[in-house]
């Protein structure tokens, strides 16, 4: 194991978790306004009770959060930064994603969205996530010239890794897609698809967990979930993903942090 990896995650711990929350929004109907209303629904009520889930499991998550949610829920999160939830960048809507953007077009986006959630947050985010996870080939190097320290597009590696931009360096967070629970996939499923039920999801979850803890005896792993505000954030997934935090939580070995923190002790390494 190389030195840099054995430091990266605390002594006595080998499977670095944590769980994102994107709170996103809609500026317009984009299917029919009874869609749009359930998607709405994570900021005015999801995003408030998985809040009290990470409270009971006395977890910090990080929250993907679209600048439009700032600037229509300000209580929402001044709530976030007073429980001490990390916030990333995640774009201003969910209809105008970057990647369609030219490279000054997504230089303005993001001083705008970094600067409408400092206005309500008190702080500039370190993170960013791009509308579904979609960049342009000069997407990393705006981030990194406006100052943000991670984002969480590549799945190029299993542990996070420090990328030179110039002078300054940026830290690719992965997902681990390949082992990735999503929300959006079971829960919510795809057109055609019937949505599992909440005891498969569960199960599937633990085995994930087990499979990477078996994993990790011989290298340390990260492992990624997220919660959607507008799918998980509904009481019975709510349930289910308070039962993922405890079932991880329940070995000595398991590290829960935030993406933010993951990234910041990984540049702390070098």
């Amino acid at each position: 194991m190389k030195p840099a990896q054995a430091n990266l995650l605390p002594p006595g711990k080998r499977l670095a978790m944590s769980v994102h929350f994107p709170v996103e929004w809609w500026s317009k109907p984009d299917e029919s306004e009874n869609v749009r209303a359930s998607k709405e629904y994570g900021a005015r009520v999801g995003a408030w009770r998985l809040m009290d889930v990470f409270d009971r499991c006395q977890v910090r998550a990080t929250c993907h959060l679209n600048a439009m949610v700032a600037e229509l829920f300000p209580d929402l999160v001044k709530e976030m930064v007073s429980r001490g939830h990390d916030i990333a960048a995640h774009g201003y809507d969910q209809l105008h994603p970057q990647s369609a953007m030219s490279a000054e077009e997504e230089r303005v986006l993001v001083r705008k969205v970094l600067d409408t959630i400092e206005s309500v947050a008190g702080f500039r985010p370190k993170g960013w996530v791009a509308t579904g996870r979609k960049l342009n080939e000069w997407s990393v190097e705006i981030l990194a010239e406006e100052g943000l320290t991670w984002h969480n597009h590549h799945d190029i590696a299993d542990l996070p890794r420090i990328v030179q931009v110039g002078d300054r360096k940026i830290v690719d967070c992965p997902v681990l897609a390949y082992m990735h629970y999503s929300d959006l996939r079971f829960i919510a499923g795809r057109p055609g698809e019937v949505p599992k039920g909440c005891a498969e999801v569960l199960e599937f979850f633990k085995g994930q967990i087990d499979a990477l803890r078996g994993a990790a005896k011989h290298e340390p792993l990260c492992f990624q979930f997220g919660a959607h505000a507008h799918v998980s954030g509904r009481p019975a997934y709510a349930w289910v993903v308070e039962e993922m935090i405890r079932y991880a939580s329940s070995f000595d070995d398991v590290w829960w942090t935030t993406t933010g923190e993951l990234a910041e002790r990984c540049l702390q390494q070098g």
